[in-house]
């Protein structure tokens, strides 16, 4: 946050340019900058990774992080995370033969959160009808009940029953646990479900090139524990894997991720794509070479697909290829030379016979994230190659596809901009408000949320609860961009969009004095996470565009 608290002391663009500088070079050389997971770490105490004095250190970090109501977590903004993590680290306790601290809180504390998950009105934690029923039920094999009323029992069972529905549709389309199913990611679940896995041998089969199972230390350490339950060799990557990680965070616990390399790098350039600002960066001398860099270094496939890290090539996603493609398009109008090519085609990949897209193969739920994503690469993909590019009916075709299927018209604001990726709706009104193709085919919609952003302003920003400087970033960005484009706006109606910039920039100069500063974990994966170079990145190109508002 050093780079943040730094940055809100710029008086202009030029000044603000310098710490734009420092941050992209300072990501390119970073190993991990997510918070620590309490369901990670729970799991990679059930095996035999650490060595007796880090064991019980460890056990003791995982102990100081029960809250006081006996839960574990934070249920601010998901309560699905706090009820995993709860989960998990009781799972732990009992595996590790350790009393339960807080017994009756910790039972009520279970229900609460049962309860709250049964009333939130968006999307679930990843995986969470798989991850949350399985770990109850393995709790109260185990011994450990939890004395539930009618309502939670009703909801986990169901819960329950869903998940096993999902399970069986991807048994029948390969094996659960392929390192090309995002359920790899997931692969704990083998350690909880007696019989999940016919032969726990062939679990080291999925394997990735750095060791770990999904990219994830959870199921990494659970593959672990599984294989010597059942007296089977344990392959030497996989402890070289939580290794590796554990260095990589400092020897302080272990993220809900790790690596994941091309992602947290496009994820950084991604808001200067929505917002444009990313050609005043093309422009910098020095930024530019690092934008090169990150593009040149992203896992591009063979056919033109993009995954999260190099290690996991088998599992490309829409998400990522679309921003790197975006990315390509503007390195090429800045004139850059020799990148690894890119077309439409790569979009086209995730795209079904009956015209619509996904983001990952066999996924459950869609992704409105990654169709505006590619919606904001075909845009800039059309601002470099110009009527070569629009010209092609292929080109036409999957925008249209793309538009489409964004149609807004049986969906509320909240439901439009809330993501399986993120909890709270700004990080898609920012798209909403900034993409052009967006604008000039749904105006009316864009009018009304416009209108609905001006109603949700609280203190100079924006937030699902209170604001904070993630959320009101997406928003004052989007608002920015939204001008940008001219729309047909009355000239009180620009002044007030102006006021609102503005006032968010304020906003951020007094947020990022304040002596601690507060990232939220907005972002969704088993448990919620919060990438703070990735925040910080939004922040930034915010506050630029705020700055450079004519």
């Amino acid at each position: 946050m050093r780079i943040l608290k730094d940055a809100a002391r710029a008086q202009d663009a030029a000044a603000l340019r310098l710490h734009i500088r420092h941050h992209f070079q300072a990501l390119l050389s970073d190993k991990g900058d997510w918070n620590l997971s309490v369901y990670d770490l729970a799991w990679v105490l059930c095996c035999d990774f650490f060595n007796e004095e880090d064991k019980r250190k460890n056990l003791a970090l995982l102990l100081d992080a029960q809250n006081t109501d006996g839960g574990w977590g934070d249920a601010s903004y998901m309560p699905h995370s706090a009820l995993v993590d709860t989960l998990a680290a009781t799972m732990a306790l009992v595996r590790l033969g350790q009393p339960l601290p807080r017994p009756q809180e910790l039972k009520a504390r279970v229900e609460a959160l049962i309860l709250a998950c049964h009333d939130y009105p968006h999307h679930d934690t990843v995986a969470f009808e798989l991850v949350a029923p399985k770990l109850l039920k393995w709790l109260e094999r185990h011994q450990c009940t939890f004395p539930l009323g009618a309502r939670a029992r009703e909801f986990i069972e169901t819960l329950d029953r869903k998940g096993d529905m999902k399970l069986g549709k991807l048994r029948h389309l390969g094996p659960l646990f392929d390192p090309g199913s995002t359920l790899s990611y997931t692969a704990e679940l083998a350690a909880l479900t007696p019989g999940l896995v016919e032969d726990v041998g062939q679990l080291p089969q999925t394997m990735l090139p750095n060791g770990a199972i999904g990219l994830s230390p959870s199921a990494t350490a659970a593959t672990i524990l599984l294989l010597c339950e059942h007296g089977r060799e344990v392959p030497s990557g996989l402890y070289q894997y939580l290794r590796d990680t554990f260095e990589d965070y400092q020897r302080t616990g272990f993220p809900n991720l790790h690596p994941i390399v091309t992602s947290r790098r496009l994820w950084n350039v991604r808001p200067w794509l929505v917002s444009g600002n990313i050609f005043d960066l093309v422009r910098d001398e020095t930024i530019l070479p690092l934008l090169t860099r990150i593009y040149q270094e992203t896992n591009i496939d063979e056919l033109g697909r993009v995954s999260w890290d190099t290690n996991n090539a088998d599992l490309p996603d829409l998400d990522d290829t679309a921003v790197a493609f975006a990315l390509y398009s503007v390195l090429v109008k800045a004139g850059v030379r020799d990148l690894k090519p890119m077309t439409s085609t790569s979009l086209q990949r995730f795209q079904r016979k009956n015209g619509t897209f996904f983001c990952y193969p066999y996924e459950l739920h869609p992704s409105p994230s990654a169709l505006l994503h590619s919606v904001m690469s075909m845009d800039l993909a059309a601002g470099t190659f110009e009527e070569a590019f629009t010209s092609q009916p292929v080109n036409q075709g999957i925008l249209r596809s793309l538009l489409e299927q964004l149609d807004p018209q049986d969906f509320d604001f909240d439901q439009l901009n809330h993501d399986k990726w993120h909890a709270t709706w700004t990080y898609g009104v920012q798209k909403w408000l900034s993409l052009r193709s967006i604008l000039f085919t749904y105006p009316e919609r864009v009018r009304q949320m416009l209108t609905e952003v001006e109603n949700r302003t609280k203190q100079g920003g924006w937030g699902q609860q209170e604001p904070t400087l993630e959320e009101t970033a997406y928003v004052a960005s989007g608002l920015a961009t939204l001008l940008k484009y001219e729309p047909e706006l009355l000239p009180n109606e620009t002044e007030k969009v102006r006021e609102l910039i503005q006032g968010a920039h304020r906003f951020f100069v007094q947020e990022l004095q304040r002596p601690n500063v507060q990232l939220p974990a907005l972002w969704i994966s088993k448990n919620m996470y919060a990438p703070r170079f990735q925040v910080a990145s939004a922040v930034l190109d915010a506050m630029y565009g705020a700055m450079t508002l004519r």
